[in-house]
């Protein structure tokens, strides 16, 4: 009878023990417990209607301390200026500071902005393209459906921005920090971000066609959905990031470092690899895991010859 009891004890406790969450996990089901989230994402710019740019842009904000903005002097910009709908192309702003401002619908195309602060701003639906922001501060900024092609943000810090539905085609940013940034539903085709940090950024569907991230981290990222077809991504790193149904075909990994990562559904189709790492990995395609050593590292390139 003590046996019994013994015995009806220790499954009663093992089943508080399995029901309360201590079960085994992955570090990245740790990161991220829900389902990429690929509902309302925003459209390029260049698909919005006329009536759906003046509502982003005529919607009212204020600075962060409750005022209002005062209407921004191109010839004197200053902080918090408001600078929505105006022309300033080919701008020449160097070391200037414009934290919270508000550029919305503004063209602000082929400018010079070097070393300036542009942080906590508002460039949605803005026009940026070819401007240059090599070194400037621009973190917590909201990008969402501006046009980004080919702006230089080298050496930039751009963590915490929004850049959801924007136009990033050929942006450029090497050494750039862009730590817990949105990327989801981004045009990112033949951008640059050799040795950047993305560490904790979601880019789900973003379309990253022959991007180039050359040893950059891309830690603890969603990248679910993303395409990746023709990418370099050699000597980058995605660790523990979730990779589920992305699209690496015809990818350059050489030398990257998927430890940790969740690969379900994700496409290797004529994807290069040499030492490629996949230590701990997880859900690994089948197709996959004859090029994988006992060491956990790749060589190869997958082809379906059937």
């Amino acid at each position: 009878m003590k046996h019994l009891i013994f015995l009806i004890g220790l499954l009663v406790m093992s089943s508080l023990y399995y029901s309360c969450g201590f079960t085994t996990s992955s570090p990245v089901s740790k990161l991220f417990p829900n389902k990429p989230d690929t509902t309302e994402l925003p459209e390029l710019a260049v698909f919005l209607e006329p009536d759906q740019l003046a509502k982003i842009i005529s919607e009212e904000t204020r600075l962060s301390n409750g005022q209002k903005r005062h209407k921004g002097i191109k010839s004197i910009p200053q902080n918090g200026d408001d600078f929505k709908r105006d022309s300033l192309d080919e701008v020449y702003w160097p070391k200037t500071s414009v934290i919270e401002g508000d550029f919305r619908g503004a063209s602000i195309r082929s400018g010079r902005c070097r070393d300036g602060n542009y942080r906590k701003s508002d460039f949605r639906a803005a026009d940026v393209r070819w401007t240059i922001f090599d070194g400037s501060i621009m973190d917590s900024i909201n990008f969402k459906q501006s046009r980004l092609f080919h702006v230089k943000v080298n050496y930039a810090n751009l963590s915490n921005s929004n850049f959801r539905g924007a136009n990033m085609f050929g942006m450029e940013g090497h050494f750039a920090k862009m730590r817990n940034c949105d990327f989801s539903g981004a045009l990112m085709k033949d951008s640059e971000f050799l040795e950047s940090d993305l560490t904790g950024s979601i880019a789900v569907k973003a379309k990253l066609f022959r991007a180039v991230l050359l040893n950059s981290k891309l830690d603890s990222c969603d990248f679910s959905y993303a395409d990746f077809t023709g990418a370099g991504l050699e000597e980058s790193s995605f660790i523990n990031s979730r990779l589920w149904y992305a699209n690496f075909r015809g990818g350059h990994l050489q030398g990257t470092n998927l430890e940790g990562a969740d690969l379900k559904g994700c496409n290797f189709f004529g994807t290069e690899f040499e030492n490629t790492n996949f230590k701990n990995a997880i859900n690994i395609p089948d197709e996959i895991k004859p090029f994988i050593n006992k060491d956990g590292l790749a060589t190869g390139i997958w082809q379906d010859t059937k």
